[in-house]
Formats: structure tokens, sequence, C-alpha cells
């Protein structure tokens, strides 16, 4: 949590100073990044956060969101850069502390989703999908987001999801591929994203979707890791369910095609341990990376 909070500042700190130079473009690119990130933290709560926490980070979100709109729309949102500038000894504690939002007024905006569940007591993993985690309303669409605003400099990772092999790949209802970015801890370093529903055949799960990393490249430790869980809706319990998973190590990020081995569940995401394979015949995840530095 601490790497997020400090990771959240150092953004919020620089986009203050390009709006205090009057660098325009340069300080709605810093806000946007932010406003994505806890907007999608306060919907998703992958960390995991109280509420009183949580509404702090949906009220920082409406905040940014509201500065962009006077930036870009020469809109009236009565925070302005003073407002920014009053949150900066906010983003020395948000996440950590049940900080008091200083802005009167401002409220988060959006819906909350049902939590996922909560730490493993003694672990740092985040279970996002369990077996017995009840089947719930979704968007058919997936929650995959858009490509980010990446400075000049940051590497950028892009992900084509083209198939999963699963030897009774027709068997599986509304089966997905919930992708989340790890650190060595194996906690999430940035919002879990969701494709759309795949098609079947006898031998692979189809999706061909494409998942921009929020977080630059350059941004992640080496030790960090890319995982690919593959998640399938029981009707009979109407429950949702992880059945294999997969994952991308630092150094195996690299221009075109890749494939990874499928693993059972469930997903070890600190790799303190060494995965089983989910068959003995061949199974893989396909996927074709794109990695570009920005210029």
């Amino acid at each position: 949590m601490e790497d997020t909070r400090a990771r959240w500042d150092r953004a919020f700190q620089e986009a203050v100073d390009y709006d205090t130079w009057g660098q325009v473009e340069e300080a709605l690119e810093g806000y946007q990044r932010l406003q994505v990130a806890a907007a999608a933290e306060y919907v998703e709560n992958v960390l995991q956060l109280a509420m009183v926490r949580r509404d702090g980070i949906g009220k920082l979100a409406t905040a940014l969101k509201y500065r962009i709109e006077e930036l870009s729309k020469s809109a009236n949102r009565n925070i302005g850069l003073s407002g920014m500038k009053t949150l900066k000894g906010f983003m020395k504690e948000i996440i950590i502390s049940d900080a008091t939002f200083p802005l009167p007024g401002v409220q988060p905006e959006g819906t909350i989703t049902p939590s996922p569940s909560p730490f493993i007591a003694g672990t740092a993993e985040v279970r996002q999908d369990r077996d017995d985690e009840p089947g719930t309303d979704e968007p058919a669409n997936g929650t995959l987001r858009l490509a980010p605003a990446h400075q000049k400099g940051d590497v950028s990772l892009v992900i084509f999801i083209e198939k999963w092999g699963l030897k009774d790949a027709m068997s599986y209802t509304d089966p997905r591929v919930v992708v989340s970015v790890r650190d060595d801890r194996g906690q999430a370093v940035e919002a879990v994203q969701e494709t759309p529903i795949g098609r079947s055949n006898l031998s692979y799960v189809f999706f061909e979707n494409t998942v921009y990393i929020q977080t630059p490249i350059n941004g992640l430790s080496e030790k960090s890791a890319i995982f690919f869980e593959f998640r399938h809706f029981k009707p009979k319990k109407n429950k949702k369910s992880i059945k294999a998973y997969c994952y991308m190590e630092m150094d195996e990020i690299k221009n075109g095609p890749v494939t990874l081995e499928v693993y059972k569940k469930p997903a070890n995401y600190k790799r303190n341990k060494k995965p089983a394979l989910l068959s003995v015949k061949p199974l893989y995840l396909h996927l074709d990376l794109t990695v570009q530095q920005r210029s």
C-alpha cells in the first residue's frame, strides 16, 4: 500500500508542478492518469481499504476530474490550482491513513461494486476471484481500460490476448480472462481488468482482446509479474470460478508472440513455490505483445 501511496503522491506533485508552471498539456496528462487510477480503485477496491479511506480516494478522483474539466474546457468547477495545492498534504496520507479530504463539497462519483474478498490473514495475497464468489451481473464488454497517457520516455505494454488452450474448452460458460499486475509480494499495483466473454471451439477459447497495462513498464520493479486467470460461470451453482492461471515475469516481456504455460488454481501471486501444470497435455495461453517507448 505504501508503494501505491508513494507512486500516486509523486504523480500528483508532478502534475501540480506542471499546472503551476502553466504547462497545461503535461498537467492534464498527469491529472488524467491519476484520475483513472483513483476512480478505478474507488469502484473496485483492489487494495481492500476501509470505507473511510476509499471515500477519500473517490473524492480525489472527483476533484481531479473537475480540475481536468477546468483546464480542458474552461469550466468553472470551483477547484482551481489552489484546490490542487490544498491536496498536497492529503496525498501524503492517502491510502495509509484515515486522513480527512480537505476540499468541502466534493463527493465521490460512480458506483461502488461489491467488495472482492478480503486479505487472507497473514499473507499479502488478494483473491480477486474465488470459487464461491456469487454470480453477479457484469458488463458484457468487460472492464478493459483505454490506452493510458504515458509520459515521454515511458515504456508502454499492450497485450493482445488471442486464445487460451483447454482440453475441454467447449464446456465453459461465459469465459473471461482476468488480468492483474502484481509486485513481488503479490499485491496488485493497478486496478484489475477483465476481458469480454470469449468464444470456444474444441481446443481453445478465443478472446482476441487488447489489454493496455496502465503502469509504464519502467515504473514496475524487476520482480513484478502480470497474471492471467481464466474465469467462468457455473450456472447450476450460480457461482463464478477460476479454472486456471498463467503469469508472465518482466524478463519475458518482448515484442511479438508469447505462449504461457497453464497452471492449476489458485493463482500464487507471490510466486514463492513452483506452480503445477493444469494438464499433462501441453496447454498454453497465446498472447502477442507490443512494447513501445513514448517519444
